[in-house]
């Protein structure tokens, strides 16, 4: 009887490690047919990041499921053989066909590190997929869970604890962002810190933040010195938020300008 058992439950926990495969090596160009949603293409690089438009994002499978982080949501797929079906909010109802383009790339080099990271991506998403709306910032699991996998080594979760951060160090950034820079705050040491540890776990999206961060304390040439190095490391995040502040200033100074000239003619 303890035999079968001993079976039986050996039976299980195998069938149990075998339903829950997980990991990154989807790789390739898919393309949306129709225009169903906001997204025209997707491109994964076989190692758990996306290239392109989100290039910051990173991605795991499990099973026929397909998880990918594209920035402060979550996109769930199904996957059916060169096919993605979406499920969730923003890919709900579209489909990619996998297609050959010139902009794909494959970088798996080493899959039992690439598949090490996909199950520490998913263990995370496992932790925080409950975890929503105000619940994340009237309690403080996200951050504890998000200091933990950060500590493990997971990108995505010192991104997380740093935005956290920055709003527990930063007065006013809810209820008046535009007015923080008049508070005269320093930069806080350990948000500095995180961000070097983004980038040193290979996230260039560490840039970005920290150019952000700067950029609402009111540390404008500091913003865009840091924007400009991740530029040069490929940071598309950082690209477009010097970008934008760009075109705003620009336009500011066009409306100013234009006021100016009403008054004198009144």
């Amino acid at each position: 009887m303890k035999k079968i058992i001993v079976l039986i439950s050996v039976v299980f926990v195998t069938g149990s490690m075998f339903a829950q495969k997980t990991d990154n090596a989807l790789q390739g160009y898919f393309e949306e047919q129709g225009d169903k949603t906001l997204y025209h293409s997707f491109n994964f690089d076989g190692n758990g990041r996306m290239v392109g438009g989100m290039s910051n994002g990173q991605y795991f499978t499990r099973n026929d499921s397909l998880i990918v982080f594209p920035d402060k949501d979550v996109f769930i797929f199904k996957i059916k053989k060169n096919k993605l079906i979406g499920i969730s909010n923003w890919v709900k109802d579209g489909v990619w066909i996998r297609k050959k383009n010139d902009n794909e790339v494959n970088n798996r080099k080493n899959p039992v590190a690439s598949q090490k990271k996909a199950a520490l991506l998913a263990g995370y998403y496992d932790k925080i997929k409950n975890i929503t709306g105000f619940d994340a910032l009237l309690s403080d699991d996200l951050l504890i869970t998000s200091e933990s996998f950060c500590n493990q080594g997971l990108a995505k979760a010192c991104l997380n604890t740093f935005g956290l951060k920055m709003m527990k160090y930063t007065p006013g950034v809810l209820s008046g962002p535009e007015k923080v820079k008049e508070k005269k705050l320093k930069p806080h040491p350990e948000l500095i810190q995180l961000s070097k540890r983004i980038i040193s776990l290979g996230d260039t999206e560490g840039y970005n933040v920290l150019g952000s961060y700067y950029y609402l304390l009111g540390l404008r040439e500091k913003a865009f010195a840091v924007w400009s190095e991740g530029e040069k490391h490929g940071d598309a995040a950082s690209t477009l938020s010097k970008g934008l502040i760009d075109f705003g200033e620009e336009m500011d100074k066009e409306v100013k300008k234009s006021n100016n000239n009403n008054k004198k003619k009144k």
